[in-house]
């Protein structure tokens, strides 16, 4: 009797691990990674692109990991608004839009009447905002309101249908807005990952673009969760939340630089990293499922 509850015992404690360590540590992604031989290649990270990208293996953690207050669960995109200094996130159940400071506090509250399953948000400029409907295959282009607590009516807005095929849960899932050149990028999740440009967003005639051949060099990420556009370099940010890191890539899909979103210096990785967002002197945000914020700094100044 004694063994036997000493053998359960030790059963549970030997799941508990497995939980931790594929929960929160995605183990299982990188024995697959490993298994696969899907590791980035030598063109990532090369010496040469220090001083001509963001230079992802430069970023250290100033924040990890920051519980947002007042948001109990489904965080996911990220946007900078560089109009005002400050962040735009949502969350996709029930579809709200949030305001943040740098700090990763709320300030604002706004409801999307009419939306459903947004999982991704692009600043545009000015106060108007992109916002993606996973489910519904569709880019929403809203206004954002002045005053905190405004309900944000997406059933006036213009709306874009995505061109995809994919039901289910792997259809879009992160945007990026390159304002030089009115596009906007979308990022098929998985299943497989896949690129996309939408021209002309705010001109009103939109056409889309497949760009997925851009991901030929990141093989070694399972999925996409997010996508940033660094107007500095022209350079593409992508987050995977399932192999745990982040990739910048050039305009024409070139390997750039690469970094693991853990650390190893006693934190945990992000535990479903959402939404990424470059903001001002290259800090990176990312938030995660259910509620966590981070931040990034560069190894220098820009």
């Amino acid at each position: 009797m004694r063994r036997s509850l000493l053998a359960l015992a030790a059963l549970a404690l030997l799941l508990a691990v497995a939980f931790v360590m594929v929960r929160y540590l995605h183990v299982d992604n990188r024995v697959v990674r490993w298994l696969r031989d899907q590791v980035p290649g030598h063109a990532w990270n090369q010496p040469r692109w220090q001083g001509h990208s963001l230079w992802l293996p430069g970023y250290r953690y100033d924040i990890q990991g920051r519980v947002l207050e007042g948001v109990d669960d489904n965080l996911s995109g990220l946007s900078y608004d560089a109009g005002n200094d400050r962040l735009l996130a949502v969350i996709n159940r029930p579809s709200q839009l949030l305001v943040l400071d740098g700090e990763g506090r709320v300030l604002q509250r706004h409801r999307l009447q009419g939306a459903s399953d947004v999982e991704a948000i692009a600043w545009l400029g000015d106060d108007e905002v992109a916002l993606l409907q996973e489910g519904r295959r569709s880019v929403i282009v809203a206004r954002l309101p002045a005053g905190d607590g405004e309900p944000i009516d997406v059933t006036r807005a213009r709306v874009i249908a995505l061109e995809m095929d994919e039901a289910g849960n792997n259809g879009p899932e992160g945007l990026a807005y390159d304002a030089a050149g009115d596009v906007l990028y979308v990022a098929k999740e998985r299943s497989p990952t896949a690129l996309y440009e939408l021209r002309g967003v705010l001109r009103g005639e939109t056409v889309q673009v497949d760009r997925s051949a851009w991901l030929k060099g990141l093989d070694f990420a399972t999925d996409i969760s997010s996508l940033e556009f660094d107007p500095a370099h022209r350079h593409l940010l992508l987050l995977s939340d399932e192999s745990q890191l982040l990739a910048e890539i050039a305009a024409d899909g070139r390997p750039v630089s690469w970094r693991s979103l853990a650390n190893w210096n006693g934190h945990l990785p992000v535990p479903q990293a959402e939404g990424v967002a470059l903001g001002r002197n290259g800090t990176l945000y990312v938030v995660s499922e259910p509620n966590l914020f981070y931040r990034l700094q560069p190894a220098t100044a820009r």
